[in-house]
């Protein structure tokens, strides 16, 4: 059967044009017979057989793993690289940046650099604000007076306590000194590292004895109130060297703390006492102070006793409380009536004693001359007369803040004292 290549009709083999349309016909190629199948020779394998071989060879054998690309290489390296760099500044921030030994250092390099203040911040010293008027940059200004050769120790683990704790070792006025530091965890920064504190600030105490209630002191400059800067308060006890002039019963010590080092203590410029400074360079000692009293505080002792004398000598009364130096014999239940009473002192006293320890004086002898007239009965015409009298001025005086106060009791009775 042959089909048309032009209409497509059906034409009988050997037709040589189209029934249909006439279009010339193209001859079929006839197909060749297939050849025999070869049989291969005995002892001898078929080129088929070996390529089956080949792939039962093929299959069984394992699967050889590709070459890893330079690519890939060179990416792990750098992972790898990454994570040891990670790893070294991680351990080296945690025994530097974030070891317990960054705080403690800067603590102590607050202070012995004078910085007390930065040392404060660090540190809470663990006393009230009060309390803290030495832990001031002032008190640690002059470099002689700052501890000197300073080592810190390692911070090592108490087997015992299971506490961590360093030396810090340091020199005071040339004499070796330590402290114990005490280091505790204080959380997490930044997730991964260990936060640490000092958990035992670096402080002495300074025993500073004054006379009762007299609390007004320089400490390296500094001036403080002792009755709010100390954090304990007791009766002073005699000195290794006492001195017969002084009496220590009347002398009150008060416990300052502070940051080791050399203070030099003496009263706070006053224009009413005086006295020598005294240097404490170790915390077992204490500094006593003595004051003296300066012209001016007697000027006003005496200012005040004036004032007195002049009350006292303007009374027309038969007698006046706080007066026994010009009251005179006159009695209110004598059946003589005085009239024209009048006084008047004939010296001006001077300060016989003055004891800034319990913060009493006495003056020397007011005398006084007293005139006045006198009759028994009404009837009678009044009669001159006159008399005199004397004593002395006994009071106490009180000093806060330079504000002096002179109290002179108004009875006729000596005072306690005190400041």
């Amino acid at each position: 059967m042959i089909f048309c290549t032009s209409c497509g009709a059906r034409n009988d083999d050997g037709t040589r044009f189209c029934i249909s349309c006439g279009h010339a016909l193209q001859a079929q190629n006839n197909v060749a017979a297939p050849l025999p199948t070869a049989v291969p020779m005995p002892g001898v394998r078929s080129l088929a057989d070996v390529a089956d071989a080949t792939d039962a060879t093929d299959a069984a054998a394992p699967t050889v793993p590709q070459k890893m690309s330079r690519r890939t290489m060179i990416i792990l390296c750098a992972i790898g690289a990454l994570i040891i760099v990670l790893a070294a500044v991680f351990i080296t921030l945690r025994s530097t940046v974030f070891s317990p030994q960054g705080p403690l250092n800067s603590y102590v390099s607050a202070i012995a650099e004078g910085d007390y203040e930065k040392a404060s911040k660090l540190v809470d010293p663990g006393v009230e604000n009060d309390a803290r008027a030495l832990m001031v940059n002032k008190a640690g200004e002059n470099e002689s007076r700052r501890i000197k050769n300073v080592e810190v120790s390692s911070i090592n683990q108490n087997r015992v306590t299971g506490k961590w704790e360093a030396t810090v070792s340091y020199s005071v006025d040339g004499v070796q000194k330590s402290s114990q530091i005490t280091m505790e965890s204080a959380g997490k920064k930044l997730l991964f590292f260990d936060s640490w504190k000092v958990a035992s600030p670096m402080l002495t105490t300074l025993k500073i004895a004054v006379p009762k209630t007299m609390t007004n002191v320089s400490v390296n400059g500094v001036d403080i109130d002792l009755s709010k800067a100390a954090t304990d308060k007791s009766d002073a006890s005699e000195p290794d060297d006492p001195s017969s002039d002084v009496d220590y019963s009347e002398m009150v010590e008060y416990s300052v703390p502070a940051y080791p080092g050399v203070y030099n203590v003496g009263f706070a410029d006053s224009q009413y006492v005086t006295g020598n400074e005294v240097k404490i360079n170790d915390a077992a000692k204490a500094a006593y102070l003595v004051p003296e009293a300066t012209d001016k505080l007697k000027s006003e002792i005496l200012s005040q006793v004036q004032k007195r004398i002049d009350d006292c000598t303007a009374s027309s009364a038969l007698s006046k409380d706080g007066c026994s130096f010009s009251n005179g014999s006159f009695s209110s239940s004598s059946s003589m009536a005085y009239t024209n009473i009048k006084r008047t002192a004939t010296n001006t006293p001077e300060i016989a004693e003055l004891d800034l320890m319990s913060g009493s004086f006495t003056t020397t002898t007011i005398q006084t001359t007293i005139t006045y007239q006198e009759r028994y009965y009404s009837d009678q015409p009044w009669e001159n007369d006159s008399e005199s009298d004397s004593g002395t001025i006994s009071g106490t005086i009180s000093l806060s803040n330079e504000k002096l106060t002179v109290d002179i009791p108004n009875t006729d009775e000596d005072s306690d004292g005190g400041w």
